[in-house]
């Protein structure tokens, strides 16, 4: 692990682990997000101390994490993470970090992150906000556009597409919380549980890009719903929109940019007219 001579942008080498791959054979989407977890949570240690990564008081969380799929990520093969703290304020800081591999930009994300106590939002600990101002990067990064996609949210019921999700021991993080990664993968199981159902066709479908924003990381056991449906289709993309509810309040929501690709060229393919169709028919405006 390595900071720059100015102790700010932090470095560190991750290694994705056999079991992070998908049937495609690649890094899959959520466990990619997973190294940038684990990324964010080394720079923390470096700059919080070792111990910070659990707290019976004032836990830091993400608010709103927003994910590029830049490339494949691939098995065997180390990654280069970089993680810049690029604002800090009272009641969050912001994070952007960066993973290539060989090389190649393959993912980016920027986290907002808050402070927590007794699941009521809070400002950060002095002693927090003092060493994360200590780290601020001199590299200002373009802030991000507002979640439009909680908009639909206000109307869960007309989502067409709904599935109930049992947690399982490995959601619970060692804050004895819903752990973020299984809030993340609660997403992509939104967005799949749609996407098995619609007909590509003989073309493909990837994810460049998943926005989440983290409403509670209360932990039950009680079945979590997961709703989903289509809020946005270009030409060769469309959009999906999810969230999940625990005892019908949202825990979670996200908007996931999926794109059509030509398995002969591995390039963006034109939405297939059935495929548009498909999409329509869940289109929640």
């Amino acid at each position: 692990m390595t900071t720059t001579a100015d102790n700010t942008d932090f470095s560190c080498t991750l290694s994705p682990r056999f079991t992070d791959l998908d049937n495609w054979r690649h890094v899959n989407n959520s466990r990619l997000y997973q190294l940038h977890q684990e990324a964010r949570m080394r720079l923390q240690l470096d700059c919080l101390g070792k111990n910070s990564w659990y707290s019976d008081d004032v836990r830091l969380r993400p608010l709103r994490s927003n994910t590029q799929f830049r490339q494949e990520t691939f098995y065997g093969e180390d990654i280069q993470a970089t993680v810049r703290v690029v604002s800090v304020a009272r009641d969050q800081f912001r994070l952007l970090s960066t993973l290539y591999q060989n090389g190649r930009l393959v993912g980016t994300q920027d986290v907002t992150m808050g402070a927590t106590a007794q699941s009521h939002r809070v400002d950060l600990p002095t002693a927090t906000f003092e060493q994360l101002a200590a780290r601020l990067s001199a590299e200002p990064a373009p802030e991000l556009d507002e979640p439009s996609y909680l908009d639909h949210l206000h109307h869960i019921h007309n989502f067409p597409v709904h599935q109930q999700l049992t947690p399982r021991f490995a959601d619970v993080d060692a804050d004895s919380q819903r752990s973020e990664a299984a809030l993340a993968r609660y997403m992509e199981q939104a967005r799949f549980g749609g996407i098995r159902q619609l007909d590509f066709d003989g073309l493909r479908v990837m994810v460049a890009a998943v926005d989440i924003s983290f409403t509670d990381y209360h932990m039950s056991w009680t079945p979590v719903e997961l709703a989903s449906g289509i809020s946005h289709i270009g030409n060769s993309s469309f959009r999906f929109t999810g969230c999940a509810l625990h005892k019908g309040e949202i825990q979670v929501a996200a908007s996931s940019v999926m794109v059509v690709i030509d398995p002969a060229t591995s390039r963006p393919a034109p939405l297939p007219r059935s495929l548009r169709e498909q999409l329509e028919g869940w289109f929640i405006g």
